[in-house]
């Protein structure tokens, strides 16, 4: 019951649960398609850890599971959308293209450029920077198809980063089986650890990278789902 309760907590009242048992397995009657059916979402590590009662860096080693066929994703708006397949991403690995960005408000597209940022539960701002080959939304974004800035909003939902100055997003589903784990690598201070990046505007280099763990691209779906 207190589990559920956080749950409800994370994940507000338009929650759909998902069916995780089938008719083979327990022989009852097959349950509506349309129940079969899961919501997706954003959460950090800690916010996962809370919900879920378990400690975050045992939540940092647990393993993603298979994307489902049929999902739920949140509109921009925050309401949850129609069911979607996998079909209507074009594969799962299949390049995104990239969102229409206006970098630094119409300005420039220097290295130095913030694409977002925002501030994590300390009070820290952490930028996403426009970058280049070397660091930043243009290092990742392609190589490792993840165009979304809606994961690295989600991963800031923690008290800084953890010890190896990484802020975490899990995209998971209404029982809190983790889907995909996004990593956002980042550099807390005005340089780059070799100096030769200074910031500019004074705040810190912010991200570095980023990247769905043990995969060289992400899924389509994390370009989809958008944080409530």
């Amino acid at each position: 019951m207190q589990q559920r309760r956080r749950l409800r907590s994370l994940f507000g009242a338009t929650v759909v649960a998902f069916v995780l048992m089938n008719s083979a397995a327990t022989g009852a009657a097959a349950a509506p398609a349309d129940s079969q059916v899961e919501t997706l979402q954003w959460v950090s590590i800690e916010q996962y850890s809370s919900a879920a009662g378990i400690p975050e860096e045992e939540v940092a080693a647990m393993p993603d599971m298979k994307l489902p066929d049929k999902f739920r994703v949140r509109a921009d708006d925050g309401s949850v959308s129609r069911v979607l397949s996998s079909e209507e991403f074009g594969g799962d690995y299949a390049v995104e293209s990239l969102p229409d960005l206006d970098p630094g408000g119409g300005n420039d597209g220097n290295w130095w450029s913030v694409v977002w940022g925002g501030r994590d539960w300390n009070g820290t701002y952490v930028p996403l920077r426009l970058g280049n080959a070397d660091l930043g939304y243009r290092h990742y974004n392609v190589r490792h198809n993840l165009t979304s800035i809606d994961p690295f909003k989600a991963a800031l939902k923690a008290h800084g980063p953890n010890a190896q100055s990484n802020y975490t997003a899990l995209l998971v589903d209404s029982n809190l089986g983790v889907r995909e784990t996004v990593v956002f690598g980042v550099q807390m201070a005005t340089r780059t650890s070799d100096g030769r990046y200074v910031s500019p505007d004074g705040a810190y280099i912010g991200v570095i990278t980023g990247y769905c763990k043990g995969k060289s691209k992400c899924p389509n779906a994390v370009n989809r789902v958008r944080v409530s």
